[in-house]
């Protein structure tokens, strides 16, 4: 599903990824740990091609990240890749049906078609029942689930998350810890999560560790 070789990241003189590969299988639920620093982010942003590497590739479902213009890679994640992230980013403005709705308005689906498919995603995180709401009247946790349900909205081919569980309540997190194992079983999604919550890590199916820039384990 996966293919990372080789990544080198630079920011001016100092080096914070040197020569990193690894790879993630169909439906396998990854976890990248360690210390602030190690390289987590910058090399999950490099896979969901946020930003760009400066040396190394990035294969997913075959297909080259490198050399692809802006307008193909846009494209390209809009269908393939959902963000999930630890300050869910959503639209203030807009219920939690309509930020849903968005990334596959933007992918060009009929507003019916993506209404009906919202619905039935935010059923699937057990968020039906606030379809209406705005991102000011939902909880962290409530928040989250519909940030998970906009990262599927076009049936992507895997999921990015990055400190997912790290605002919320022990409860909470232990809830959306485990929403994650139930949708790669219903879905079959292949995820890759950067967290500092051992819990969620233990809880994949491997963990990897950073430090200074490598994979050590």
């Amino acid at each position: 599903m996966i293919e990372v070789r080789n990544i080198v990241k630079r920011f001016g003189d100092l080096e914070v990824l040197h020569g990193v590969s690894m790879s993630v299988d169909k439906g396998e639920i990854v976890s990248i740990v360690g210390v602030s620093g190690a390289g987590k982010t910058t090399l999950l942003q490099i896979i969901g091609s946020l930003m760009s590497a400066d040396e190394g590739e990035v294969l997913i479902d075959g297909v080259s990240l490198s050399g692809m213009g802006d307008d193909a890679l846009s494209e390209f994640r809009n269908r393939h890749i959902g963000f999930i992230f630890q300050s869910y980013h959503l639209l203030a403005e807009f219920t939690a049906l309509e930020n849903v709705m968005m990334p596959m308005l933007i992918g060009g689906v009929g507003r019916a078609e993506a209404s009906k498919r919202s619905r039935e995603l935010l059923d699937l995180v057990h968020m039906s029942h606030r379809l209406e709401h705005k991102p000011s009247a939902l909880s962290g946790g409530e928040q989250q689930r519909v940030a998970i349900a906009r990262a599927l909205a076009n049936n992507p081919s895997v999921v990015l998350a990055d400190e997912p569980t790290g605002n919320l309540d022990t409860a909470t997190r232990d809830e959306i810890q485990r929403l994650f194992f139930e949708l790669r079983d219903r879905t079959g999604q292949t995820f890759i999560i950067v967290t500092h919550d051992e819990a969620l890590a233990e809880m994949s199916d491997r963990k990897i560790q950073m430090s200074d820039g490598n994979i050590i384990l």
